[in-house]
């Protein structure tokens, strides 16, 4: 009798082109997994990899497994959650653990999930952060502003915010040009969400092809919290505009050189075997809904 377990080794190895890969990914020993695609190739009948030094190559054999046993196995699973989800949806809300970063689950997320019957367990982080959490299963989908590839990690794009400088309401520029613009920016009081510079470097190398050579006045790891200096006169930033919405309604803030934006990608991430699951494609379904914020001209 053929186990399932070997299905889902089977499938692992195939993704990975490697047994020590796919044993990572499955949290298993080298040894088990070797036993359930020696154990499956012994049901089959045929070897369903060639083993090379460095990677296991797919027989024929192999290609034509794995093409009709994955769309079986995602179909299952499917079906389990959905079952699994409306036998609790009478008393009681599925749970998610989602990871985000505090600025954009408070203003991009939050406005987009409110009305799902889902209960979630919310943890803030950097991306670094939680792409480690979402490996160590501590999570179950993590909204990411990078996209590093990650052994059992796949990511699904919500949108392209948009960075633009944000300043005081009170404050105006004639400058004209590329040149002179940089030169005034230059000049002004930078608030920085580190050190590094890590949001205003990207910005100066996209419009003016090389770093910035400024000195912020504050460093204030909270894009929250900058918006709100920017609004007490403390200072200049570049910021999404996701965020600054009702700050620019309330002529609090407003964008300066509207033109000279930068975009950055945001992704939902989770694991491969939880990408069939009916309740994550439902919310990531949800924050692929485009925000109000498309009416701030950038």
């Amino acid at each position: 009798m053929i186990d399932f377990e070997w299905y889902r080794s089977f499938i692992s190895i195939y993704k990975h082109r490697s047994v020590s890969a796919a044993a990572k990914e499955r949290i298993l020993t080298q040894p088990a997994m070797s036993q359930h695609l020696a154990a499956l190739e012994a049901e089959v009948g045929e070897p369903l990899f060639i083993r090379a030094p460095r990677k296991m190559i797919p027989t024929n054999k192999g290609k034509e497994l794995y093409s009709k046993i994955v769309p079986l196995m995602e179909n299952l699973e499917r079906m389990t959650l959905e079952i699994s989800h409306a036998s609790s949806s009478g008393s009681i809300d599925p749970i998610v653990r989602l990871g985000s970063p505090v600025e954009y689950f408070t203003k991009g997320a939050l406005q987009k999930i409110k009305q799902l019957d889902i209960q979630f367990l919310v943890q803030f982080g950097v991306a670094n952060t939680l792409l480690a959490e979402l490996q160590k299963e501590k999570v179950d989908l993590i909204i990411a502003t990078q996209k590093p590839q990650l052994p059992g990690i796949e990511y699904t794009k919500i949108e392209d915010e948009k960075f633009v400088i944000v300043v005081p309401f009170n404050y105006s520029s004639e400058a004209e040009g590329m040149k002179e613009i940089e030169e005034w920016l230059s000049r002004q009081k930078w608030l920085s969400y580190g050190l590094e510079l890590p949001i205003i470097r990207r910005y100066w190398r996209e419009r003016f092809g090389k770093r910035p050579e400024i000195q912020p006045r504050h460093i204030i790891p909270n894009l929250i919290a900058i918006l709100e200096a920017i609004e007490n006169d403390m200072g200049i930033s570049i910021l999404p505009t996701y965020l600054i919405e009702e700050s620019i309604r309330l002529q609090k803030t407003k964008v300066i050189f509207p033109d000279l934006f930068v975009e950055n990608t945001i992704y939902v991430a989770y694991k491969v075997d939880n990408k069939g699951n009916p309740i994550l494609q439902r919310i990531i379904k949800e924050l692929k809904q485009k925000g109000s914020d498309e009416n701030i001209r950038c």
